[in-house]
């Protein structure tokens, strides 16, 4: 994938200051650092969250609905079964993050990068992914049923029986990536593959067109 279709990284300034602000409706943090912070359950409304570094926060089981996040770092969170509604995600690095079967419900993620995540049961549904870039991830069972993606890479992620009925992946790449088990196949046109991953999914392949396999004999 060239430059000009990588992930942008985000503008956060070197030194911030720790937020003395709750994560509430409404509430707007910018040019701030939260660390530590356990928020299970979490609801909350249109929050914004601007030029941010988190890390070690613990934010399972949460209900975000219209959260804007722009210009952050995220490093060993966790957001697992978080379920965000219409967010809008951009210039974000998620890093060994714990994001199973968290749900980006008619999202909006542009020039995000997953590094070293386990995404098992994440959905991206009718999400919108552009310049988004999944390094060394487990997307076990992941739905990225009628997603509408460009620029989108995959490199070295585990993707064991994730669904892509719908999808659309113009421009994009796997590359060295477990892909046994995968549904809706068809929905990665538009993407690249190596060799190898495209024998591997030859019998996918095959029996999305309706093809039927002969004995060699």
């Amino acid at each position: 994938m060239t430059a000009g279709r990588t992930p942008r990284l985000p503008q956060i300034p070197p030194v911030l200051e720790p937020a003395d602000a709750a994560l509430d409706d409404g509430a707007r943090l910018v040019e701030v650092r939260l660390e530590d912070l356990a928020a299970p359950e979490l609801s909350v409304r249109a929050l914004e969250l601007e030029r941010v570094r988190m890390a070690r926060c613990e934010l399972d089981g949460g209900r975000w609905t219209r959260p804007s996040i722009t210009d952050a770092e995220l490093e060993r969170c966790s957001l697992s079964g978080v379920l965000l509604r219409d967010a809008v995600v951009t210039r974000v690095a998620f890093a060994d993050c714990r994001l199973a079967g968290i749900t980006w419900a008619e999202a909006t993620l542009e020039d995000v990068t997953f590094r070293d995540c386990r995404l098992d049961l994440a959905g991206f549904r009718h999400a919108r992914l552009q310049r988004v870039a999944f390094e060394d991830c487990v997307l076990r069972e992941a739905d990225f049923a009628e997603v509408r993606a460009r620029d989108v890479r995959f490199e070295r992620c585990d993707l064991t029986g994730a669904g892509f009925a719908g999808a659309r992946f113009d421009g994009s790449e796997l590359r060295r990536c477990t892909l046994e088990e995968i549904g809706g196949v068809e929905g990665l046109r538009g993407a690249a593959l190596e060799w190898a991953g495209i024998v591997g999914l030859a019998g996918t392949l095959a029996g999305a067109l309706g093809i039927e396999v002969l004995d060699d004999d």
